[in-house]
């Protein structure tokens, strides 16, 4: 009987306090309302618990109460701050970035399916579950009048190299833009201004070395015809810090699936291959990494890391050559090893000429040449 009780009473308690958390969404939908600091921040404090609470943190009203507090503290701080007063830049910046936040949370949660009275979807036309909206007309109005004010503090936050703010903002601004219910109030960006914010949204994300979203952002940012600021090096750069991550944990499996992918956008990047070579290299040795070295010298007669790479593989491959066969004389090896050295020549000669500040090439040619010299090759 004492069990019995104990189990009602924690019920009795468990529905006090859902009931308690809908008072205090209650609450803060007055205090929301106001144009007092004070009561915004107030209501963002007590809209806090009902943000994890279960009965209430699946609802899109909870989220828009919270993000329309944390705008209307922005939209203040802000008419006070060019009213001159001195203000929070913290608080002002960050009310900014949690309404944003609040809100891209609210808006599919107010994506309903609607039902029948059994608990059956109800069912459009064409056989899809109807859906309602309550809230999404007034969460839209609040992110796209706010479109300005982000981008604005994604410009900010990367002149003073804060750049996970910078981040964040350029990411919140760019999702914004490619919502169909942007598009659908004709809130667009030009191609050539697009494609700077995505090079800096890059940019920011590369800072913080989140390299899988740099590299999306970089290639992005060329796509719409962003050649500045070295965007390609960035790229690249991200990509070999991506593949790099994979190699380090052995994943041998994801580096290359990585690089494939990659390469069905880019099926002519030079890049690409040298990095499946290296990948190659890593995993299976030189043979098989050779073709895919020689394949990005076809593909780019001015990329000297593909042409280095080639020869070096091509000099490995002489030299396993002798490691292997410790019994063969020297007018064996020339047969196996003077066209494989003469073939390496060449790519470590057009490696001289495109990256002259390589130090390896001098020393590796020289080498070869004391080996024709021992086999009495004459060059």
């Amino acid at each position: 009987m004492k069990k019995v009780f104990l189990f009602l009473a924690c019920a009795s308690l468990m529905a006090m306090g859902a009931v308690a958390q809908k008072n205090v969404v209650k609450e803060v939908a007055k205090l929301a309302g106001s144009n007092k600091v004070e009561d915004l921040t107030k209501a963002l404090d007590l809209v806090q618990p009902a943000l994890t609470n279960p009965e209430t943190m699946n609802n899109a009203e909870t989220w828009l109460l919270a993000g329309k507090a944390a705008f209307g503290i922005y939209d203040q701080l802000s008419v006070l701050k060019n009213a001159g007063q001195e203000v929070d830049n913290d608080m002002l910046n960050s009310s900014l970035m949690n309404g944003f936040t609040f809100l891209e949370k609210a808006l599919p949660l107010d994506s309903v399916k609607e039902t029948e009275k059994n608990g059956a979807l109800k069912l459009d036309k064409n056989g899809m579950p109807k859906i309602k909206t309550k809230f999404s007309p007034e969460i839209v109005e609040l992110l796209t009048g706010h479109i300005d004010e982000v981008l604005n503090l994604g410009n900010a936050a990367l002149g003073e190299s804060r750049w996970d703010d910078a981040a964040n903002a350029y990411t919140f601004f760019t999702n914004l833009l490619d919502a169909p219910f942007t598009k659908a109030k004709g809130i667009a960006l030009a191609d050539d201004a697009m494609s700077e914010v995505r090079f800096y949204q890059g940019y920011a994300q590369y800072q913080t070395q989140k390299f899988d979203e740099a590299y999306t952002n970089f290639t992005k940012a060329m796509a719409l015809g962003y050649t500045e600021n070295q965007v390609g090096d960035f790229k690249t750069s991200s990509m070999a810090n991506i593949v790099q991550k994979f190699i380090d944990a052995k994943d041998y499996n994801s580096a290359y699936g990585f690089i494939d992918n990659a390469l069905i956008a880019e099926p002519n990047s030079a890049t690409l291959y040298d990095m499946k070579g290296f990948v190659a290299e890593l995993e299976k040795g030189i043979e098989e990494a050779l073709p895919f070295y020689k394949k990005a010298t076809t593909l780019d007669a001015n990329y000297a890391d593909a042409f280095f790479n080639t020869g070096r593989a091509l000099y490995l491959q002489a030299s396993k050559i002798i490691e292997d066969n410790p019994d063969k004389t020297t007018a064996q090896f020339i047969p196996m090893l003077q066209p494989i050295y003469e073939e390496a020549l060449q790519y470590f000669t057009k490696a001289q000429a495109l990256d002259p500040e390589n130090t390896k090439i001098p020393g590796l040619i020289d080498d070869i040449n004391y080996k024709f010299e021992q086999m009495g090759i004459k060059k």
